[in-house]
């Protein structure tokens, strides 16, 4: 196909959370796009993800008495990643949070809940937003659905982005079919949403070395084409050592138990039936303390009060359904199922439930409860879920070169855009991703839409 064959005005690379979302807004603006998907069966990261939606000061909360406001989203989000995120993009996902809820809600059509089973941690209150399963999968499902009948969205399937080159009109974009046929593509407007690099494992071993070498449970298709495409054209990138670890995966069985089970009361132990650091934590940064214990596993224990909040959650669902978790009715039963040194084992939980009350041996001091049976408990292990860092952008999602100036007509989204987590896995809070990605798609869409009515206007004569 040559590059006359075809000229769209917003062509979007990636059809994952922040893809979907630039390609609705975009073409619900009035302007046709091109949504090209490497591989609807290779998932994407919010699909794998437990589809919950962190947002401030939507009806949803108002409607159920939560107090909350972008002010304090912003709050919670820089304090989480030691203040090093920019302050401007981070103020500008916050704000536009509830708006992105608006979109699924009035023009998708979802059907939304606020989850008040569990406080993640560092949220100062409940704001995580789900689908009926509580799962990534029925998201992705729905928001794919409505693409499919909006018939100002071409959405192409098996559509590998090779590269993207400056053109008269706007950028040529180059496309692989099935590995072999080549398609050239002009596009007005080019928005970059194909995620990050956790499956390339060269810029993980230059950027993220630590965890090159875990369990990876994101999406197959993230190699990072978008980030180096994107470098090529002239864009900076920024926070390239973040990523968004995970300490509840179940190596057997390529589940997840989710991370809300540790605010719910769970604890961890290792091999040798020993807790090894307090569980208070963060999710992501957690999972290296588990890397680090013998086998680089430990086993998760809960009680039947954890079990009953939790189930609600499609990933811990289905880590239950495939059996990764285990039951007992008395802790001695647990250790044996485990092969755990049982009198080692059960002195550690009844020195864990001896000290709920303000804060243990380990420092933990959250509001916990003493696990009673019955008693449950799952393998885990520290893995990557997807990697945070990438080009990067103005609050309109332009990408910027090194000198901050904005590359005319390129936009970063999603995991192809630096994120909101600072470095490292630390400063990454339960939902930073998914807010990232559909805030930084829906705001792409926008500016793309808005800068194409501007130039529609310039052209038309006196």
């Amino acid at each position: 196909m040559s590059t006359e064959d075809l000229v769209v005005p917003v062509v979007v690379v990636g059809a994952g959370g922040a893809g979907m979302l630039a390609a609705i807004t975009a073409a619900n603006n009035g302007f046709p796009v091109m949504l090209l998907e490497k591989s609807v069966r290779g998932g994407c990261n919010t699909e794998f993800s437990g589809g919950l939606v962190q947002a401030a000061g939507t009806r949803i909360q108002r409607a159920l008495g939560v107090e909350d406001s972008p002010m304090t989203m912003f709050n919670d989000i820089m304090r989480k990643n030691g203040y090093t995120s920019d302050p401007r993009i981070v103020a500008t996902i916050a704000q536009r949070s509830a708006d992105v809820i608006d979109v699924f809600l009035d023009e998708v059509g979802l059907d939304l809940h606020l989850d008040q089973n569990v406080l993640y941690y560092g949220h100062s209150v409940h704001r995580m937003h789900a689908m009926p399963s509580e799962s990534g999968a029925e998201l992705v499902a729905s928001l794919r659905a409505y693409i499919n009948r909006n018939e100002s969205i071409n959405f192409v399937d098996n559509a590998e982005f090779i590269e993207a080159n400056r053109h008269a009109q706007g950028w040529e974009v180059t496309v692989r079919h099935g590995g072999e046929v080549e398609d050239v593509i002009v596009a007005e407007k080019l928005i970059l949403a194909c995620d990050g690099f956790g499956r390339n494992r060269d810029m993980l071993l230059e950027y993220c070395p630590e965890i090159a070498d875990a369990v990876y449970i994101g999406s197959e298709n993230n190699t990072g084409t978008g980030i180096w495409v994107a470098r090529k054209l002239g864009a900076a990138r920024d926070l390239m050592t973040a990523y968004q670890g995970h300490s509840h995966v179940n190596p057997k069985y390529g589940t997840r138990l989710g991370g809300s089970l540790p605010n719910l009361g769970s604890i961890m132990v290792n091999t040798e039936g020993r807790r090894f650091e307090r569980e208070d934590q963060g999710y992501s940064e957690y999972g290296q303390y588990i890397l680090a214990q013998p086998g680089g596993i430990a086993i998760e224990v809960f009680d039947g009060l954890a079990y009953d909040a939790a189930i609600a959650t499609g990933s811990f669902r289905e880590a239950v359904e495939i059996g990764a978790v285990k039951t007992a009715s008395t802790l001695e039963e647990l250790a044996e199922q485990f092969d755990l040194p049982v009198e080692t084992f059960v002195v550690e939980v009844e020195r864990y439930n001896s000290e709920v009350d303000g804060s243990d041996w380990l420092g933990r001091s959250d509001e916990r409860h003493a696990l009673s049976p019955p008693f449950y408990g799952a393998v885990v292990t520290g893995a990557l879920a997807h990697t945070q860092g990438g080009v990067r952008i103005d609050p309109s999602c332009r990408a910027l070169t090194e000198d901050d100036g904005p590359i005319e007509g390129l936009f970063a989204a999603g995991g192809t855009a630096a994120g909101i987590s600072g470095d490292g896995p630390a400063g990454y809070m339960s939902g930073n991703g998914l807010i990232q990605a559909f805030t930084t798609g829906l705001i792409a869409g926008e500016t793309a839409a808005r800068e194409l009515l501007a130039a529609s206007v310039d052209a038309k004569p006196a």
